[in-house]
């Protein structure tokens, strides 16, 4: 692979350099206690707008959401007008890839208060701790473990091929301080069978690359995961490439029966269809001041070289596997089945933040109401977490982490890829800042540090 030659390369030549935005050098109210009047409350469970609210946020927690006539003036905290703008629960990001901390601030400064990291290696659950004592600005984040898989030279996956390494492996990673197992699609029926069974007895959560069993598992045997990831695999495993929809209803009744949530990861496969489309003049739009270094060398030289020659015929081909796996989006939603947003950023050039607004369209092209999109990216998530009493909406006593508009996002999801403001943990960070936080997020950038950080991953 190349990304690990390119390691092995460079790696003794490596320095350690400190990236990312300390608090002290963002722009943002010291106090994360305030009053927020004369706002909307944009009620994610209810599926409304709850109109001329006052927030008050004390400590970083939603003390009191109460009617503006209350006398209760709270004349200690710092007042802020809301002007009747909107507020938003932060976004959650069900599947990402990060190596840097730059990232942690790019998701955070659209809006993405939480993501959920689906390859995770020891500097994640360092970065993890960071954020969440306050020495590090940026999203907060669930770490995968490492990716347990069946390869046996694939970078940053675990190998395991009998049901007694499975079991090892998903202890390893419990007593590691991993928050999930990251069971990738080519396990054998054993191995698989062995993760789930271990997972249920240390009570860690597992997330399947891929929403069918391995081998002739029955799909039943998947009840009880934290989610399952990428539509593309119902395309390319159960229906076996074809374009089947009469074969779907059999399928989406099995995975509603289990009562998994599935992480459709559109966004990739709509960037590689429009890449195969437009060629060259499409880089330009992808953002590349946001990939990373080492991400963009891999790429340019594997997958974006791939559809940039593509042919005329793949690319039409690869749009109708697009509409296709939307297709197959919209028939998940119809049977129940709840769908988390996950953008898989990192992946081939897929910027981390915006990846998860467009994300956001294209469950709205599959035919959810933007209410059940913001559910998608904000209360599924945090159940499929189990973090639905601390994240995921705005109710008395969960954390603060929420997107301030100056507009109803109801009618325009896209308001929230370039906020107002965004409040984390009760600390106002303002459009203003939300810009220079990208700026120094993307200006701290290092090549070394994320070398380092990947061979310490080895």
């Amino acid at each position: 692979m190349r990304i690990l030659l390119t390691i092995s390369v460079l790696s003794s030549i490596l320095i350690g350099c400190g990236t990312g935005v300390k608090p002290q050098d963002a722009n943002h109210h010291v106090d994360n206690s305030f009053v927020l009047t004369n706002i909307n409350v944009v009620d994610v469970v209810q599926q409304k707008v709850l109109s001329r609210k006052n927030i008050i946020v004390i400590d970083g927690r939603i003390n009191a959401i109460i009617n503006p006539n209350r006398h209760d003036t709270y004349s200690g905290l710092t007042h802020i007008d809301g002007k009747g703008g909107f507020i938003t629960p932060g976004l959650i990001d069900m599947h990402v890839h990060m190596y840097e901390t730059a990232a942690y601030q790019l998701t955070l400064s659209h809006g993405v208060t939480h993501v959920r990291v689906m390859n995770g290696i020891p500097a994640h659950l360092n970065w993890r701790e960071q954020v969440n004592a306050g020495r590090l600005i940026g999203s907060s984040s669930t770490v995968s473990s490492p990716i347990i898989s069946a390869y046996d030279d694939a970078y940053l996956h675990h190998s395991v091929h009998t049901a007694e390494q499975a079991k090892q492996a998903v202890t390893q990673y419990v007593e590691q301080g991993y928050d999930l197992i990251k069971a990738y699609g080519n396990l054998s029926k054993e191995t698989l069978t062995a993760i789930i069974a271990q997972g249920r007895q240390l009570n860690m959560p597992i997330a399947k690359h891929g929403p069918h069993g391995s081998g002739d598992m029955v799909t039943g045997s998947l009840s009880g995961l934290q989610s399952l990831e990428h539509v593309e695999d119902i395309y390319q495993g159960p229906l076996n490439y074809q374009f089947a929809p009469e074969l779907l209803p059999e399928v989406v009744a099995e995975l509603k029966a289990t009562g998994v949530p599935v992480t459709p990861t559109l966004n990739i496969y709509a960037q590689l269809t429009q890449l195969s489309q437009e060629k060259a003049p499409y880089l330009a739009k992808t953002n590349p001041e946001y990939t990373s270094d080492i991400i963009a060398l891999e790429t340019s030289n594997n997958q974006v070289e791939r559809w940039l020659t593509a042919s005329e015929n793949m690319a039409k081909h690869n749009q109708k596997v697009l509409d296709f796996l939307i297709f197959i989006t919209q028939k998940l939603h119809q049977s129940g089945i709840p769908l988390l947003v996950g953008s898989d950023s990192g992946v081939l050039l897929s910027p981390h933040g915006l990846a998860t607004h467009k994300e956001i369209q294209l469950l709205l092209q599959a035919g959810l109401s933007p209410f059940e999109v913001l559910a998608a990216a904000t209360i599924n998530p945090a159940r499929a977490l189990k973090l639905e009493h601390n994240i995921g909406h705005i109710r008395e006593s969960l954390q603060a982490d929420f997107i301030y508009t100056q507009s109803s996002p109801i009618d325009d999801l896209s308001l929230l890829k370039e906020p107002s403001a965004v409040i984390k943990n009760g600390h106002w960070y303002s459009q203003q800042t939300l810009k220079k936080m990208r700026e120094q997020a993307i200006a701290s950038r290092s090549l070394w540090q994320e070398l380092k950080v990947l061979v310490e991953a080895l």
